[in-house]
């Protein structure tokens, strides 16, 4: 690498949740809650490409052509996003092109995730095993994942073969050249990745779904939240409305 990687981060959109987390009334018609969460997007500037970390949201999702009626994520989230907040125009708005984007890491395989991969037609996506192949057909149905977002992906497999920085048990070295580190984080999904780059100013986690905020990662990922306090690593959350601001911070 001739240069430090810079991450920065933005919101493609928001997610609004049912009031109720658990329990039969979140399954019947209304009881929104009036708070949103953001579904933030990544981008690691390398001197090889542009790297994202998720892609987020497009504005089809909840139309009636992508998602069919009973899908479970029309009952429990509401996604509100115009075109203007998807990726492309994101990175527009931070002065780079989008087709410089070379690569993107996807957490896990769930819509609000990997919609925009379809945005990006010229990178190469990179997913876990695991997350591949409990998203394929009806089963991959009933756990949530929607056909649309994975038709026409061929995604390159994280290969996890070479030793992880405790606590991580898994690891794979994306780029082979130890700056970005894919290390598997099971839990919200089984084949839930997160992403840790050797950034300016300090290691960064990109950890998706770990946890909705900082506040819950102590219960969310005890060992987790102990390593990054101990290490001095930047957790950035996608559903968290202060990651981008704290992935601007040196």
């Amino acid at each position: 690498m001739s240069r430090e990687l810079v991450v920065r981060g933005f919101s493609t959109g928001r997610i609004r949740p049912k009031r109720s987390e658990r329990g039969l009334r979140r399954w019947l018609p209304g009881g929104w809650s009036r708070s949103t969460l953001p579904v933030n997007v990544f981008v690691v500037d390398h001197p090889d490409g542009l790297v994202l970390f998720d892609a987020g949201l497009r504005a089809r999702p909840g139309s009636a052509e992508y998602l069919p009626g009973h899908h479970p994520f029309l009952r429990l989230a509401r996604f509100e996003v115009a075109p203007d907040e998807e990726a492309p125009a994101q990175l527009e708005r931070l002065g780079v092109s989008p087709e410089d984007v070379r690569l993107i890491v996807l957490s896990h395989l769930h819509t609000d995730h990997v919609a925009g991969v379809a945005c990006f037609p010229a990178a190469e996506v990179v997913v876990s095993p695991d997350e591949w192949r409990r998203a394929q057909g009806l089963g991959g149905r009933l756990r949530g994942y929607v056909p649309a977002d994975l038709a026409g992906l061929s995604p390159r497999l994280l290969r996890f073969d070479r030793p992880a920085p405790r606590p991580f048990v898994r690891c794979d070295d994306v780029l082979g050249d130890g700056s970005l580190l894919a290390v598997a984080t099971p839990g919200h999904t089984q084949g839930h990745v997160a992403l840790l780059v050797a950034a300016a100013g300090g290691p960064v986690l990109l950890a998706g779904d770990v946890a909705h905020t900082p506040a819950e990662l102590d219960a969310a990922a005890p060992e987790l939240a102990a390593y990054s306090r101990a290490e001095g690593v930047r957790v950035l959350l996608t559903h968290d409305d202060g990651a981008p601001e704290l992935a601007a911070r040196r």
